[in-house]
């Protein structure tokens, strides 16, 4: 019966926080959801038909406690705040994600709402322990949260809802009890790891002892992930299960003999609850661990009474239990994963042969209804989903799990033992060498690792199928629905793909990435043109366009133009030459000119080692684009730079003419080069102005709005931006004009589409809204 209450208190808050249902809606549906269980496969349920609605009264309590979806962060300057610490994470320094209790703007005495995330990094000040309550003063910076329209409706993570800190100063108000000496101890386990094994033994160390992830390099974490280990290389529940075991058994093994009228295995048990929760915090504390924890704390309660527990009721009741005290657990991938994974093992069915191959028989078994549960939920966040783990989990695990862990784990426990240490080095650096290659020699294989991104239709057709395919018994039915599954998959795969490559329409997607440019133009004979990629490095922008382009199932680039040298224009170049194949770019040549160190022409000669033809204004100026009726052509500035004018007034200036409609993307362009390309005589008259320099005060001139004439303006500036975009002066000249305003810092990604004598207009945040 735990079961089922724990299954559907987790849906109700699951259903609650995605879609807020109606809670009477919800509470028909499962009603009849419930009905229907108890009648079609009750067995034993049947005779209990209390456990019905009890579930119900979960699901509905369930709907009732999900947390609000997280609001993104929309706040700038200097604040003094409280706050407590929710997680820290080192990589090269220590950062630190903090919840506000309380705060305010000191320059304005804008009140900071309570509740919202920040996130600071701290390089030169030593972190708080999880838990303290602390004080900070330092610059808030808004969210970088995008929103673009997209077949693959994926939130963003709730890293990019949190402020940004900088600069910031903490002072630890209080921390909860035996949270300090714990962060102690832990910072000295990273240093003496750090200091006594090589860089990549001591990040496999690190990651397995204390949860730091980031020990690893990037590059190296997704070649475990890709062949589905991510759950060796890092705390999870296979740890503090296998920890766990280890500390009882030891502490059976010492009590034996000593107890002369207790049972040393009750005792072992009760020492193994406060052990095996102190580990779970010392390992980091991340939601697999604490599920994994507290479902081993648990166990050991009943062994310790003298009860024997059952797997699904403990498992259940620690589900309950961490979700009920913080419900966002329950949304985290971590957990869920955790969750799903240790159903889709206790769901197996009992295996009543035995020999030498029961064994392989019963893990073969366990790995690949492991894979199949998790199968969607891996799919739809990570974008593949690791078949080869069904081998590596069989073969390679063993390796890692009975050597690997509790090797890492005693050469921690033993750095003070010189002795010790000498003798497990060696072991540990071979066995984390050896693994790290096998992961390497395996990835190619991980064919699947990197798969088209769900729809919502080929979600719900994928979880169907694995649930299917797991509560299949026989392998003809097992057969049927992977056939079933995978051609309806494909049905709809053949369709997404054929709408996100409009033939005979012109599809412009102006994309939400924040303080920057960035438009996907859809040519009708299939071409896809970029226009400005938005900024690079850590800016999300970096990777918003490149998982746009897997989600409209687009794998190669024809044209890119980079309107001009701005890093908010051409930052993200480097990243989509390493993304995807790109056959030509447009270049206006002032940043290759003038540049002092070299960049620009270090990414020109790597695109042109690739394959990628460069175009300078001499070779694109005059010679349009032609495809199906669409004329694609670069009007400024033509026939080349001048040299006289700064870099913005030098923006690409393109003219996109598709029958009765035209587009005009300004780039940055200011006043000066506005009044000088009129005066040029160029046919700028459009029905949709992408308007220069994201809206700023020194450009779209009131002679420039009436010589182009717009019906709709799209404004791409970041939410909150430090400049001001846009400026009222611009709002107030195009509304004055009778210009229909988007701003993707208002209304996420545009999207406009013309065909025939119809212009359709759709944004992120409204849908459709003409016609």
């Amino acid at each position: 019966m735990l079961g089922w209450v724990a299954g559907a208190w987790l849906a109700g808050l699951w259903l609650g926080s995605h879609w807020q249902l109606e809670a009477r809606i919800a509470l028909v549906v499962s009603a009849f959801a419930m009905s229907f269980v108890v009648l079609r496969w009750g067995g034993e349920l049947r005779s209990q038909l209390w456990s019905a609605p009890m579930a119900l009264l979960a699901f509905a309590a369930g709907l009732g406690a999900s947390p609000p979806e997280t609001e993104a962060c929309r706040i700038r300057g200097n604040a003094m705040l409280s706050a407590r610490v929710e997680a820290v994470r080192f990589r090269e320094s220590a950062s630190v994600s903090l919840r506000v209790i309380e705060g305010r703007l000191l320059d304005t005495g804008r009140r900071v709402p309570s509740g919202i995330g920040v996130r600071a990094r701290l390089p030169n000040q030593e972190a708080p322990p999880v838990g303290s309550t602390v004080t900070i003063k330092a610059k808030l910076l808004p969210s970088i949260s995008l929103r673009n329209r997209s077949p693959h409706p994926s939130p963003p993570p709730a890293w990019q809802q949190s402020c940004r800190a900088r600069s910031a100063t903490l002072e630890v108000l209080s921390t909860p009890i035996g949270a300090r000496p714990l962060a102690s101890l832990r910072g000295r386990v990273r240093a003496d790891l750090d200091r006594t094994l090589p860089e990549e033994v001591a990040g496999v160390a690190r990651a397995l002892v204390l949860g730091d992830g980031g020990a690893l390099p990037y590059r190296r974490r997704q070649t475990i992930a890709a062949v589905g280990l991510a759950h060796l290389f890092a705390v999870s529940g296979l740890h503090i299960a296998l920890v766990s075991g280890m500390l009882v058994r030891l502490l059976h093994w010492l009590l034996r003999g000593w107890l002369l009228t207790l049972d040393p295995m009750r005792i072992a048990a009760s020492l193994g609850i406060p052990l095996t929760l102190a580990h779970a915090a010392f390992a980091g504390g991340s939601p697999s661990a604490w599920r994994a924890a507290t479902t081993a704390a648990i166990t050991w309660a009943f062994v310790a009474a003298n009860r024997r527990p059952s797997a699904t009721a403990v498992t259940a009741t620690a589900a309950l239990t961490l979700s009920t005290l913080d419900p966002a657990t329950a949304l985290r991938p971590a957990f869920l994963l955790s969750i799903v994974a240790t159903a889709a093992i206790l769901s197996a069915p009992l295996e009543a042969r035995s020999g030498p191959w029961r064994r392989l028989r019963t893990a073969s078994t366990i790995s690949a209804r492991t894979l199949v549960g998790t199968a969607p939920m891996v799919w739809w966040w990570f974008g593949g989903v690791p078949v080869i783990g069904w081998f590596t989990n069989i073969v390679v695990l063993p390796l890692g799990s009975l050597v690997l862990i509790p090797l890492a784990h005693l050469y921690a426990a033993t750095l003070w033992l010189s002795p010790a240490t000498t003798l497990l080095r060696p072991l540990l650096e071979a066995t984390a060498k050896l693994l790290l290659w096998i992961c390497e020699a395996l990835s190619p294989l991980a064919f699947a690792r990197k798969l088209p991104p769900l729809t919502p239709a080929q979600g719900w057709t994928v979880l169907v199928a694995c649930l299917g395919l797991m509560a299949s018994k026989r392998w003809k039915l097992r057969l049927a629905w992977l056939i079933c599954g995978s051609l309806v998959w494909g049905a709809l795969e053949h369709r997404v793909r054929v709408t996100e490559r409009p033939i005979e329409a012109l599809r412009v997607s102006f994309l939400d990435v924040g303080q920057g440019d960035a438009a996907l133009i859809d040519l009708p004979d299939g071409r896809l043109v970029l226009v400005d990629t938005g900024q690079g490095g850590w800016h999300p922008a970096a990777e918003t366009v490149g998982s746009i382009l897997r989600a409209r199932r687009r794998t190669k680039i024809d044209l890119v133009v980079i309107t001009h040298g701005h890093p908010d224009h051409d930052g993200g170049l480097a990243h989509l030459l390493n993304e995807v194949p790109i056959e030509e770019i447009w270049l206006n040549g002032q940043r290759l000119a003038e540049e002092r160190d070299g960049a620009a022409k270090a990414l020109v000669a790597s695109a042109r080692k690739r394959g990628t033809r460069v175009r300078l204004p001499a070779a694109f100026c005059g010679r349009p684009v032609e495809a199906r009726g669409a004329t694609l052509e670069a009007i400024w500035p033509c026939p080349r730079y001048d040299p006289g004018l700064d870099w913005n007034d030098n923006s690409i200036v393109l003219r996109l003419r598709f029958g009765e409609h035209a587009f005009l993307l300004a780039g940055d362009l200011e006043a000066e080069a506005e009044h000088a390309l009129l005066g040029a005589g160029f046919d700028v008259e459009a029905d949709v102005l992408k308007v220069g320099h994201h809206g700023s005060r020194t450009s779209t001139t009131q002679d420039f709005v009436a010589a182009v004439r717009p019906t709709w303006a799209v404004i791409s500036a970041g939410s909150e931006n430090r400049y001001g975009h846009p400026h009222a002066s611009v709002l107030e000249r195009l509304r004055d004009a009778g210009v229909r305003v988007l701003r993707t810092d208002a209304r996420g990604g545009v999207t406009i589409t013309a065909k025939g004598d119809q212009l359709r207009v759709e944004t992120w945040r409204d849908g459709l809204i003409f016609p």
